[in-house]
């Protein structure tokens, strides 16, 4: 009886074929969990890092407790109901925020498919039982927000009572994410097709440096949650062109807008007393030579009084473009406190002092204009070279103690 042909090759093909494919098979499922389990965990972070951003980005610009008032979210006196940052992180880093008063969404950028807004929509009870009542961080992997699937995460708003009035949100359209994972999925395909010895390898060697790079945004994040602004994030994540170089790139971007945030004065935009400090810090540290000038508006009541606090915060800002086209190139400056600032020169005493000279007529000469009404502002000045060996702060003294010298003497003039 002549036997089949081709038998043993079937044989063959199938013995080969069989563990190729069973092992094909098994190296995608297991990249598909593994792969949804580290897009998770980092959108999970991402979102927790979004969210206490923002609430810390309130918290840190004005001081006092929320209120809701006439259709306006206060921050003690002033109204911080703006959307820009809300639609300025949509537009970086692709993740949706909102505001909650309440169960109520009162700033959000989710919209449906047909482009309706979600302002005015509740929260699930499951989320308010969990925010709203028990002050809890709440995070999911399966909501649905104006007919949209999303990952989000939840933050109590709270006031300095601890009472929880609000909520801030961030999410993540679960299709964006599919998606990533759909491409992700592909190349796992792909390999085990060509080759499932060579699809081991590469998949073990890309899972090890995702799951490290995932670790090192992991210690990133925290350490800006810990409050540790200096932390730079490895050049191995921003170097990435995929799904989680733009996480670290934009937790990079996060990073500098907060210290930004917490660094400057809001008004002004110089540094706050806080950052100056720490500036003034590494220059005696560092043994370089500065002189202090410790300067302030004169009759800046008045001026309030006169034309409003809106045209003292006009001054304030104008004065400060002029303080730091003049400080710029030789030194920094901060706003001190209200209307005064402290100006510190990294440059010879003589050459402050024309420095100060320059500023104190440009400022004279210049046209503060408000409201079609021009307002005259002068400035006294108090200097003092700050001596080796000697605290600063005993420089900041003398300086402060020379400027109330040159208010008692008639103002608008500079004490040396």
């Amino acid at each position: 009886m002549q036997k089949k042909k081709g038998s043993i090759r079937k044989r063959l093909i199938l013995v080969v074929l069989a563990p190729i494919l069973i092992l094909g098979i098994t190296i995608t499922s297991f990249g598909v969990f593994l792969i949804y389990g580290f897009m998770s965990n980092s959108i999970h972070d991402e979102l927790s890092a979004t969210t206490n951003m923002m609430v810390d980005c309130m918290n840190l610009t004005v001081r006092g407790d929320y209120a809701y008032e006439d259709g306006m979210l206060l921050k003690g006196d002033v109204n911080i109901t703006d959307s820009t940052m809300l639609y300025r992180i949509k537009e970086e880093a692709d993740i949706d925020t909102t505001i909650f008063w309440g169960d109520t969404r009162i700033l959000t950028t989710i919209q449906s498919e047909s482009g309706v807004s979600a302002v005015g929509t509740q929260a699930d009870s499951v989320v308010v039982e969990h925010v709203i009542q028990e002050g809890e961080n709440y995070f999911s992997r399966d909501l649905v927000i104006n007919e949209q699937p999303f990952i989000g995460y939840y933050t109590p708003l709270q006031n300095r009572n601890n009472e929880v009035v609000g909520m801030i949100f961030a999410g993540k359209n679960k299709k964006l994410m599919y998606r990533s994972m759909g491409i992700m999925v592909l190349w796992f395909i792909l390999f085990s097709a060509i080759a499932v010895i060579t699809a081991v390898f590469i998949s073990r060697g890309y899972s090890n440096r995702m799951v490290s790079d995932i670790g090192l945004i992991n210690q990133y994040l925290r350490s800006i949650s810990e409050g540790d602004l200096t932390a730079d994030i490895d050049e191995s994540i921003v170097n990435r062109t995929d799904e989680i170089g733009e996480i670290g790139i934009y937790a990079s971007k996060m990073r500098s807008d907060l210290q930004m945030l917490i660094e400057m004065d809001p008004l002004t935009s110089l540094y706050n007393r806080r950052s100056c400090n720490k500036k003034l810090c590494n220059l005696v540290k560092n043994e370089n030579p500065f002189t202090v000038v410790m300067c302030d508006i004169d009759w800046f009541k008045k001026i309030n009084d006169r034309y409003g606090h809106d045209a003292g915060d006009y001054v304030l800002v104008k004065l400060s473009e002029l303080i730091r086209q003049n400080v710029d190139s030789c030194g920094f400056a901060s706003r001190w406190g209200g209307e005064e600032f402290l100006l510190i020169y990294t440059i010879q005493f003589e050459q402050t002092m024309q420095k100060v000279i320059e500023l104190q007529k440009n400022i004279r000469e210049y046209d503060f204009a408000y409201d079609g009404k021009s307002i005259k502002v002068t400035m006294t000045f108090g200097v003092k070279e700050q001596e080796k060996g000697v605290p600063y702060e005993r420089s900041i003294k003398g300086a402060d103690y020379k400027l109330y010298t040159g208010k008692r003497n008639g103002r608008d003039q500079i004490v040396s």
